[in-house]
């Protein structure tokens, strides 16, 4: 019967989650702390697959002072979106420029450190599947900081630089010279799930990292002027997360609809409304929503300025599953 109830009472959870924080809250408590969770499950949000926080690093600072050469790694998918500042990150070796409206999307398990090197407070925002990775309980979390606590960086070299979580190359060589012609399908089956993590490796290092806000332009789409940024079929090696950026022309409206996976907005510029099934949340600049599953939810535009947000949403996740089901409702005007 447990199985039975889920789905009504996981509509009831849905219902009761929160869904808007605003703004002017957040700019309040980022005066005093330099990181903030703002949708996670531990905060009560009935969110399971990714968070959304944002952080604030002082000028000529770091993320995680005290790191010198690797900062810090996860079996955790991440983007990151700059509000403000300029500098750069190292991602798995590698120096990635960015300014502020440019998307930094990290790969799975590289090791990477941001860096501020302009004159004022770089501020982002991130969406990060950690609430996935530990319902699952494959959550690791590697900071050079504490390598007392390293569950796989401190076996070997080669273990340190590779982007699979376990590498071992004895095993790996093994594996490798154990590669033949196969003499059944079930064996050629089995060979490829010997295979697989070092071809996720490569992926992974072939990946998209930076999307420089200057060069996005939007395009019309029924739900309104969209551009997918991070996304599997722009070329990024995202297994659960995706996110795009919507525009709103001053007076007008999104389209409507629905869908089988979470997603959390949130208001780069502008100022409006939006109905989330029969109730109606007034946001502004800096405000957060989050969108529970399968809840109709439309967006409008009250002021005299474009309105612009950003979209990050488990998408993927879902398609991967085969459970993904989107149902549009009324269009756009733009």
């Amino acid at each position: 019967m447990e199985s039975v109830r889920f789905a009504k009472e996981e509509a009831v959870r849905r219902r009761d989650a929160p869904v808007h924080v605003k703004g002017e809250e957040i700019r309040s408590q980022l005066r005093n702390h330099s990181h903030l969770y703002l949708v996670d499950p531990r905060l009560g949000f009935n969110h399971r697959t990714f968070r959304f926080w944002i952080n604030r690093i002082p000028a000529a600072e770091e993320e995680g002072m005290g790191w010198k050469t690797l900062g810090h790694r996860h079996t955790v998918e991440a983007v990151l979106y700059v509000l403000q500042g300029k500098g750069h990150s190292i991602i798995d070796g590698t120096r990635y420029d960015w300014e502020a409206g440019d998307f930094i999307s990290v790969p799975m398990f590289a090791w990477h450190r941001h860096l501020n090197t302009g004159n004022e407070d770089f501020i982002y925002v991130a969406a990060t599947t950690g609430p996935l990775s530990l319902a699952l309980g494959l959550a690791v979390y590697e900071d050079e900081r504490y390598p007392d606590y390293w569950v796989f960086g401190q076996k070997s070299d080669s273990a340190l630089k590779s982007l699979i979580p376990g590498a071992d190359d004895t095993v790996r060589i093994r594996s490798t010279q154990e590669m033949r012609a196969p003499f059944s399908s079930e064996d050629a089956l089995y060979q490829q799930h010997l295979r697989f993590s070092a071809e996720e490796e490569k992926r992974r290092r072939s990946s998209q990292v930076l999307v420089k806000g200057s060069r996005i332009q939007f395009e019309k789409t029924l739900m309104g002027r969209v551009r997918y940024v991070i996304d599997p079929k722009a070329g990024f090696l995202m297994r659960v997360l995706g996110t795009l950026l919507a525009e709103i022309s001053p007076g007008k409206r999104s389209g409507a609809h629905r869908h089988l996976y979470e997603e959390v907005n949130y208001v780069l510029c502008g100022e409006g409304y939006t109905v989330i099934e029969d109730r109606r949340y007034d946001w502004a600049e800096g405000d957060v929503l989050c969108i529970p599953v399968f809840s109709w939810h439309q967006h409008f535009n009250t002021g005299d300025k474009p309105a612009r947000f950003l979209v990050h949403h488990s998408r993927p996740l879902m398609e991967n599953l085969g459970f993904m089901h989107v149902e549009q409702g009324e269009s756009s005007d733009e």
